[in-house]
């Protein structure tokens, strides 16, 4: 270790310079508010992934919620 100049938090995987970079955004998995709204069931879609059939093939700008 000593002579590749390796710490136990390199080989722990802590302490590296892999991952996110400084000030990219949210941790993975966090929650992003809905940006959809199905008006008859009242289902929400944020707009990410694959749209759901309620939504699918029409014009989004009808199901947008209006803050």
């Amino acid at each position: 270790m000593e002579e590749q100049g390796l710490t136990m938090a390199d080989i722990e995987g802590g302490g590296g310079k892999r991952g996110r970079p400084a000030g990219g955004g949210g941790a993975k998995g966090s929650k992003v508010a809905p940006k959809y709204r199905d008006p008859v069931s009242g289902k929400e879609w944020t707009g990410r992934g694959v749209a759901p059939n309620w939504i699918k093939d029409k014009n989004r700008d009808d199901f947008l919620i209006k803050s």
